[in-house]
């Protein structure tokens, strides 16, 4: 068994437990402020194009954090092409400074710190604006008539941000306390690392399940239950999006400084990656008349990557395409399921409490679960699904995937107006009935949106189904993984910027069926 007792190093723990905390506190103080900006002048100013700056900020939001990470390493990581011929300023940003089994230095944990940074900012900017929709619209005109736009957002806007802003900061850490992908890559050892390196190699100590448990899994579940209890109801969230009550604040002369700034950040954030990519994909040497190399961009390089990409991993993208349907598939029946029998009672908080613990577990620990579960002779049926087919790693997948199936079948739902389900009630619908008469001709647009977002979420994961995948299966994000330690080829550029293009279509796609409701 993979499970064994040993001894724990205790300065290895206490390393991980302290660089846990210096990213997730990094994280946070890029993350928070900037997307708090950035919401604020996306959603209640009149900054130019801010609809499109919302758009291009909402493309990142289904991006898996290791196409992040190599949309920089393309530019900046081992065989990223501003390394050639030219002598970056910011070579600390590069996985390769690591290389070799050092220590984590300042660069690299700043490194990381920066990626999660980048792959949170979008969810802050989302988390924030919904906050943003529940304003009071006398109370803000008093205060911009009494002190101006400073005076109206920082004594009316901030105060009513307080929950939200708790929120945007407990996703911050979220990714940083269950997921190793990033750190692996940079080899900063935190606490969802460590239990990812110790279950590789077959040392799992008890200790690493108590810094798991009180490092990863109290914090967010004591702070998610807190943010429960003050949290609005779905239905008063779709409500005020719906209306869209904020007020719209006139930036003046500052107007075009403002939306300047407003698209530098947004063009860091969003263009920069692609732009690594697309250059990384058509990178190549040349030899000139003295016999130099000399490195440029071709078209041909470019159009044989983007081939490539696509023929080369076909194994990948099937295995991926298979368990992303499967996950998704049980994923958004069980959250359909438990929402249409949970009711507003006791059930429904212990569903929320379920999720909210399934989000908590990190993400190699999930894998150690699953394996002590599946993986034995007895009953055999367990073994042969384990070894056989793909149940284990929808299973792991589950452990992400469900929460956010949850939260999507509930936003649906809320969706349609109160009035229609008391005008149900009244008629004596069955739940058959409701579900043929209401919900799947007013929302069928939203489920299928929903569906798409698994999916892409699905061929993203990667902590949760790494260890228990089985014999002969590899998946994109399993290869991408592989193959980004060694640098960014070609083929590895190519892979990522098709992913980024996927998750932009299926954010439009999103946008585009809520602006149509």
């Amino acid at each position: 068994t993979i499970i064994t007792t040993s001894n724990v190093n205790t300065s290895e723990l206490l390393t991980a437990l302290v660089n846990t905390l210096l990213v997730c506190g990094l994280c946070m103080l890029l993350a928070v402020p900037l997307g708090t900006l950035l919401a604020i002048g996306l959603r209640r100013s009149d900054v130019p194009g801010r609809r499109w700056a919302w758009i291009a900020i909402s493309s990142q939001l289904a991006v898996p954090l290791y196409v992040i990470a190599g949309s920089w390493s393309a530019g900046l990581g081992l065989q990223g092409w501003l390394r050639f011929g030219s002598s970056s300023s910011l070579a600390w940003l590069t996985a390769d400074r690591l290389s070799g089994g050092m220590e984590a230095g300042l660069g690299s944990l700043l490194a990381v710190s920066v990626i999660h940074a980048l792959a949170a900012i979008p969810w802050v900017v989302l988390i924030v604006s919904l906050g943003l929709t529940r304003a009071h619209r006398g109370q803000e005109e008093t205060a911009r008539i009494e002190g101006g736009n400073w005076h109206f957002v920082r004594y009316s806007v901030l105060p009513r941000l307080r929950l939200w802003l708790a929120a945007s900061c407990l996703w911050c850490a979220v990714p940083v306390l269950t997921e190793m992908v990033v750190t692996n890559l940079y080899q900063v050892p935190t606490v969802a690392e460590q239990v990812y390196l110790d279950a590789t190699q077959g040392s799992l100590s008890p200790w690493t399940y108590v810094a798991s448990v009180w490092l990863c899994l109290l914090p967010i579940l004591a702070i998610g239950f807190w943010l429960s209890r003050y949290a609005p109801p779905w239905s008063e969230l779709m409500a005020g999006i719906a209306q869209h009550p904020g007020r719209v604040v006139a930036l003046g002369p500052a107007r075009w400084l403002w939306a300047s700034g407003l698209w530098m950040v947004v063009a860091l954030i969003v263009g920069l990656p692609i732009v690594n990519l697309i250059i990384k994909a058509g990178w190549q040497p040349t030899i000139d008349a003295h016999g130099h190399s000399l490195y440029g961009w071709g078209i041909s390089r470019f159009s044989t990557t983007i081939y490539e990409s696509i023929t080369l991993y076909y194994d990948p993208f099937y295995w991926s395409t298979m368990l992303a349907l499967g996950s998704t598939a049980v994923a958004l029946t069980a959250a359909t399921v438990l929402n249409a029998v949970a009711g507003r009672g006791h059930l429904r908080t212990a569903v929320n409490l379920l999720a909210l613990s399934m989000v908590a577990v990190p993400g190699p620990l999930v894998g150690i679960l699953i394996i002590a579960v599946m993986n034995r002779d007895s009953p055999a049926c367990l073994g042969y699904l384990y070894d056989n087919t793909l149940t284990a790693p929808i299973l792991a997948q589950q452990f992400r995937l469900f929460p956010l199936a949850w939260l999507l079948s509930q936003a649906i739902l809320a969706a349609n107006s109160p009035r229609v389900w008391e005008q149900a009630a009244v008629d004596g619908l069955t739940r058959v009935q409701k579900l043929v008469r209401i919900i799947a001709p007013h929302t069928w647009q939203q489920w299928l949106v929903a569906s798409l977002i698994l999916v892409v979420m699905s061929i993203g994961e990667l902590s949760c189904s790494i260890l228990v995948l089985p014999p002969g299966v590899a998946t994109l994000s399993m290869r991408m993984f592989e193959m980004l330690h060694f640098g960014m080829r070609h083929q590895d550029s190519g892979l990522c910027g098709l992913l980024l293009v996927l998750g932009w279509l299926v954010a439009l796609l999103s946008w585009k069926t809520l602006k149509d409701r």
